[in-house]
C-alpha cells in the first residue's frame, strides 16, 4: 500500500523552505512521473509541457535511465573529482565523439549555471586582460552571481556590487525587430550590430560572446539560421570566442543532439545541461581542443564527477539514439506548430508562433498592430491550463513574460500532443472571449 507524507508535515516543510524563483506558483507537491505525465500528492494528473524545467526530454522514469543510475549507486556513488570513475570517463569519451568540430575537451558540473561559469572562466584564461562579456538582449544563463550578471537584467538587482556587467546587444528578434526592418529583406542587419559593438562599444576586445542558439527564458525565440552563421563569421574575423549556452537545447529538445548540429554552426565552447541526465543532475562544457585549460584548483567541484548522474547520462544518450527520439521530436513538433499556426488565423491574441522541434513558443499580444505584450493573459494561460490538467510554461518569471511555452518530453505521442492542443485552444477561447467582453 502506498503511503504518502502527512499534509501538515508538508505544510511545515513548505514554511521552512526558501525559494528564490518564481512568485505565485501553485503549492503543488509532485510525487510521481511517467512518460509525459506527472501526478501531484492529491492524485491529479498533468501533461508535463514544461518537462520539469526542460530536463525530461526522454520522459519521466525511463527504465533504462533508472536502471543505469541505480546500478551505479550500488557500486559507488561519490568519487572526488580529482580521481576517475568509470561512468564519468566513458561519458567524457562519448561526448567528445558526439560533439561537432574540435569540441573534444570536456568538463563536468551539476548545474547549468555553474557550467556557464566554467565556460566563462575558460574564456578568461584564453583571453587574458580582455574586456567584458558580450551577451544578447533577453539572454538567460542562470542564477549564480556571475550568470545573473550576464543574463537579461534582473529587476531591483541586489547583487550588483559583486557583478561585472556585460555589454548587451539586440538579438535577431524578427517579430520585434530592433531596427524596424522586415525579415528576410533585412540582410540580417542586426548581426552587424554585434560587429560594431565589438569594434566600438568595448575598450579592447570582449572576452567572449555568450549566447543561446535558441533563447528559452527570455522569449522562447529561435533565430534565422543565417544570423547564427553570421555571428560565427563575425567572431572569427574579430578574434572573439563564441560560447553557446545549450543547457536548454541539447539532447533532444530540438531534432538533434546539439543545436550546433542542427544549425551547422560550431562554437568555441558549448555548454550543456538539463536533459543529459534523464532526470539526474548533470551539466558541463565541451570546448575546442586547442584552448588553454584550467590550472590546479581553478575549476573543481565536490560532486562534479557524480557517478550515478554520469551513468544516467550514458543511458540517456543511448535512448536518444536507439528509440527514435529525434525523429519523434521533429514529427510532433511540426504537428503542434502547424496546428498552432492554424489557430493563429482565428485568434487575434496569437502574435507569433515559434519552433523548432519541441522548443515551442506562442507570443501573446493584446493588439496585432501595436504588438502590445499580453503578459497578464500569459499568466492566466498557465493557471487555466493547470486547472485543465496541462502544465504550460511562460517566459521570464514572476509574470513578466508574454510567451506561452509548449516544451513537453520529446517522447510525447500524437494522442498526448492532441490533448495539449485541445486544452490550449480551450484556454485560448476563454481568454479571447473575456478580452472581447472587456
Amino acid at each position: 500500500m502506498e503511503v504518502r507524507a502527512a499534509e501538515n508535515d508538508l505544510e511545515a516543510g513548505r514554511a521552512a523552505l526558501m525559494s528564490g524563483w518564481s512568485s505565485g506558483e501553485r503549492p503543488l507537491v509532485m510525487v510521481r512521473g511517467k512518460g509525459a505525465f506527472v501526478w501531484d500528492s492529491q492524485g491529479r494528473r498533468y501533461l508535463d509541457c514544461i518537462s520539469q524545467a526542460w530536463a525530461m526530454n526522454v520522459g519521466h522514469s525511463h527504465p533504462r535511465v533508472i536502471e543505469a543510475a541505480e546500478r551505479q549507486a550500488r557500486e559507488i556513488a561519490q568519487v572526488r573529482s580529482n580521481y576517475g570513475n568509470e561512468p564519468i570517463l566513458l561519458l567524457a569519451k562519448r561526448l567528445a565523439e558526439l560533439a561537432p568540430g574540435r569540441l573534444n575537451r570536456v568538463a563536468f558540473s551539476l548545474h547549468g549555471s555553474t557550467a556557464i561559469e566554467t565556460a566563462m572562466k575558460l574564456a578568461m584564461i584564453n583571453r587574458p586582460g580582455a574586456g567584458p562579456f558580450l551577451t544578447l538582449f533577453d539572454g538567460y544563463h542562470g542564477r549564480t552571481l556571475a550568470t545573473m550578471a550576464v543574463s537579461w537584467p534582473h529587476p531591483n538587482n541586489k547583487f550588483a556590487a559583486f557583478q561585472r556587467d556585460p555589454v548587451r546587444v539586440p538579438q535577431a528578434y524578427c517579430y520585434r525587430c530592433p531596427l524596424n526592418l522586415t525579415y528576410s529583406s533585412c540582410g540580417i542587419a542586426c548581426a552587424d550590430l554585434v560587429r560594431q559593438s565589438i569594434r566600438k562599444g568595448i575598450t579592447g576586445r570582449p572576452t567572449a560572446l555568450l549566447m543561446e542558439p535558441i533563447q528559452g527564458n527570455g522569449a522562447q525565440l529561435d533565430f534565422p539560421p543565417e544570423y547564427l552563421k553570421a555571428i560565427r563569421q563575425i567572431c572569427d574575423e574579430e578574434g572573439v570566442l563564441l560560447i553557446w549556452d545549450e543547457v536548454q537545447t541539447a539532447f533532444g529538445r530540438i531534432p538533434a543532439m546539439f543545436a550546433a548540429d542542427y544549425y551547422g554552426v560550431v562554437p568555441d565552447i558549448l555548454v550543456f545541461g538539463k536533459a543529459i541526465g534523464g532526470g539526474y543532475p548533470l551539466a558541463g562544457v565541451v570546448a575546442r581542443d586547442d584552448l588553454e585549460e584550467f590550472g590546479p584548483g581553478e575549476d573543481a567541484l565536490t560532486f562534479g564527477h557524480f557517478a550515478p548522474s554520469a551513468a544516467a547520462a550514458l543511458a540517456t544518450i543511448e535512448v536518444l539514439e536507439d528509440e527514435g527520439v529525434f525523429e519523434n521530436c521533429k514529427r510532433q513538433g511540426d504537428y503542434i506548430v502547424n496546428r498552432l499556426r492554424d489557430l493563429q488565423q482565428g485568434y487575434e491574441i496569437i502574435g507569433d508562433v515559434r519552433g523548432p522541434g519541441l522548443a515551442i513558443g506562442v507570443e501573446l499580444v493584446r493588439d496585432r498592430q501595436t504588438k502590445e505584450p499580453a503578459t497578464k493573459e500569459a499568466q492566466e494561460f498557465y493557471e487555466l491550463g493547470m486547472e485543465r490538467g496541462v502544465i504550460f510554461g511562460t517566459t521570464r518569471y514572476g509574470g513578466l513574460g508574454n510567451v506561452v511555452k509548449i516544451k513537453p518530453p520529446a517522447i510525447i505521442t500524437r494522442e498526448e500532443a492532441d490533448l495539449a492542443l485541445e486544452v490550449f485552444e480551450d484556454v485560448l477561447r476563454e481568454i479571447s472571449g473575456r478580452s472581447r467582453r472587456n
